[in-house]
């Protein structure tokens, strides 16, 4: 922990740096703590709209100017938005991070939001939205969220609907930006080979440029997370049927994570699990065909999906609920449990090989959990889990056969 630092700065910004002498490179990302759930029913999308505008010219930065002076510096620039967090990053060498920490802050907290760039915008993210329709497995993956929530916040699409975007202007985006994107909910995280001190006084002194245009931070209260289960087709004459079982899960904060992490990996998060060599290799049914577990910050969900032939959806779901039985019933060897904890070990050293993976953990820590969690304790926690642990989750997300919730696109026969 001797290399971690955490401050909170003049601004009411919270600086985390984690020194990694090994790297030339550094990760710099400035986290905010907003996204699609904390969006009002007509302003969904406003986030991930925000977002793009970032890159669309500050005071001193024209678009142009931006993507000039990131390709001087030989590094990547992105941004992403999430349902709960929206984060802009840079990745550079150490000798650029003034630089770059001078033009992440004047995006996020100097753009002039321009009205002709937000019309420009919408039309852009129109198309994105289109695409997403478009593609059968991102599309079944929305349908997907609003079958399993409903009326909860966690059910609107980050991208937005096409009526919401229409409906953006500036007054709008300025309103919902003031509120949300204050100092004070903004996480900036480092890694690499860096000076904590050096950092926090570029954030200093450029922080004091800002004029003060921000709503005070309010609290979030607790998000309507319940889900609905039930089975939802939405017919779509596509060549695959595309199909999504949803389930219970834990949050990001649950003592069943790691359990969790170990499950998933058992039944379909890699290409040795059940799900993977039985509907796929042994059975032929599926090509594409995974799990995963989403950890949210109240609740979570765990999930399978697949894309089959129309004529062997019926066989498919059926063996994949048999498989999911087998697994409850206590039917897990050793074997198992050992070969997944040591793909999600060391999956996870091999993060640790990237400056964006450590900034990303170290941010997403502060986030959730309020503080640094050091690599040492992560993989004691995987070792830690064993058969009891991995029947005690399943029974908790499986065993409930009312809650399953089956999300289809497409045609069924």
């Amino acid at each position: 922990m001797k290399n971690f630092k955490k401050e909170v700065l003049e601004s009411g910004i919270t600086l985390i740096t984690e020194k990694k002498t090994y790297f030339n490179s550094i990760s710099i990302g400035l986290w905010v703590k907003t996204g699609s759930v904390y969006e009002p029913a007509e302003l969904n999308g406003i986030s991930h709209f925000i977002e793009h505008l970032f890159f669309k010219g500050t005071a001193s930065r024209s678009y142009k100017d931006i993507n000039r002076e990131i390709d001087l510096m030989g590094g990547a620039l992105n941004a992403f938005t999430g349902n709960e967090l929206t984060c802009i990053y840079t990745k550079v060498l150490y000798k650029n991070y003034d630089n770059a920490l001078n033009l992440l802050i004047d995006l996020m907290f100097n753009s002039l939001f321009p009205e002709e760039e937000i019309e420009k915008e919408k039309d852009v993210i129109l198309q994105e939205i289109s695409g997403v329709q478009d593609d059968p497995s991102d599309y079944s993956m929305e349908l997907f969220h609003k079958d399993l929530y409903g009326n909860s916040p966690y059910a609107l699409p980050i991208l937005g609907t096409e009526d919401t975007i229409s409906g953006f202007n500036r007054k709008k985006i300025l309103d919902y930006y003031s509120s949300r994107y204050n100092p004070q909910n903004v996480v900036i995280s480092a890694a690499g080979n860096l000076d904590h001190d050096k950092i926090a006084e570029s954030v200093n002194c450029y922080m004091q440029k800002i004029v003060s245009k921000f709503d005070n931070v309010k609290t979030d209260k607790k998000l309507i997370t319940d889900k609905f289960f039930g089975d939802f087709v939405h017919e779509k004459d596509l060549e695959q049927t595309h199909f999504l079982i949803g389930l219970e899960g834990v949050s990001r904060l649950d003592k069943d994570f790691f359990s969790v992490e170990v499950l998933n990996a058992i039944l379909g998060g890699s290409v040795s699990s059940r799900l993977f060599q039985e509907v796929r290799e042994n059975k032929g049914l599926a090509y594409s065909i995974y799990s995963n577990s989403v950890f949210h910050k109240f609740d979570g969900f765990f999930y399978i999906y697949a894309g089959v032939s129309p004529k062997k959806f019926a066989l498919s779901k059926k063996l994949i609920f048999e498989i999911i039985d087998e697994i409850v019933s206590g039917n897990i060897s050793d074997d198992e449990i050992s070969n997944a904890k040591k793909h999600i070990y060391d999956g996870f050293l091999l993060g640790m090989e990237s400056t964006s993976q450590i900034m990303n953990r170290n941010a997403i820590n502060e986030i959730y959990e309020g503080k640094y969690i050091p690599k040492t304790q992560v993989l004691k926690d995987i070792e830690k889990v064993d058969r009891h642990a991995v029947k005690k989750a399943a029974d908790r997300l499986f065993l409930n056969k009312a809650g399953r919730n089956i999300s289809v696109l497409g045609k069924i026969k």
